[in-house]
């Protein structure tokens, strides 16, 4: 098994940082808040018990509790746990590890996970303790980005750092895309006993006052992708900046704002 220690130890430590947890929510919150509501679109146990996995600032935690379900919300951040204290005052919150969940075996009908896979060096195992604490023929729903080439704002910026960035001094990261190719997914599920029912991608928009907005949201409101941008030499980071702001420009202009469409893959499997 490939070594993620380095991206571990660097995901803890963004995710600590309180500007860097403040940019995310208000930065990534409008298409992280849509893929939560699409979520519970698919399924809001009403009186049931739900784990919402890497629960963040809590806004899918609040939405499952205002839906009638009994909350447990776990993150390995203190920063956004307390964001979620205030979201969500109805939820339990705990902070722990999505690899060690400190729960017992069936605790749960359904568990939940918006935009949390990807942050885990050890998915996994993150599937396994999914598959342990849901119940027989309990739900696993989770959202993660979708690949670029459906994904316009991700094509755009992850497409000016490869033309651009030198990948040399990166840390060995698991697949941020993973989950989002069907056939991946499903063979991650299987292997840690869940069978994936339905995988399906859906399109929001960031909606922007400037082309630059597009690189400024990467740039201070992520840690893998932020990290690897500060760490290039200054002029590669603007070469990065150009490219990105000028497919904003021509690509996403919409009257006098610029809209930029971002895909999202919805994943859903069973425990059995």
């Amino acid at each position: 098994m490939q070594d993620f220690d380095e991206f571990a130890a660097r995901e803890r430590l963004g995710w600590a940082d309180e500007n860097i947890v403040s940019a995310y929510v208000k930065k990534f919150g409008p298409v992280t808040d849509y893929a939560a509501r699409e979520l519970i679109n698919r399924g809001a146990p009403k009186g049931m018990e739900v784990l919402d996995l890497c629960c963040g600032q809590g806004a899918l935690t609040a939405m499952l509790s205002e839906a009638g379900s009994r909350v447990t919300g776990l993150d390995f951040s203190e920063e956004m746990l307390a964001l979620a204290a205030e979201t969500a005052p109805d939820a339990v919150l705990q902070q722990g590890d999505a690899a060690a969940l400190p729960f017992a075996d069936g605790q749960f009908d359904q568990v939940v996970c918006n935009f949390g896979m990807m942050h885990l060096p050890e998915q996994p195992k993150a599937l396994d303790e999914i598959n342990r604490v849901l119940r027989t023929g309990g739900r696993f729903l989770m959202a993660t980005w979708a690949t670029p080439d459906v994904s316009p704002a991700f094509a755009t910026v992850f497409g000016a750092i490869k033309a651009n960035a030198d990948f040399s001094d990166a840390p060995a990261q698991p697949d941020l895309f993973a989950f989002a190719r069907p056939d991946e997914a499903k063979a991650m599920m299987k292997a840690s006993g869940l069978r994936m029912v339905s995988h399906e991608n859906v399109t929001t928009h960031w909606l922007l006052d400037e082309p630059g907005e597009l690189f400024e949201i990467f740039l201070t409101a992520t840690v893998a992708a932020s990290q690897l941008i500060k760490g290039q030499k200054p002029e590669v980071i603007e070469a990065i900046r150009a490219q990105a702001t000028d497919a904003v420009s021509a690509n996403f202009r919409d009257k006098n704002i610029y809209r930029a469409p971002v895909a999202i893959s919805i994943v859903q499997a069973e425990a059995e």
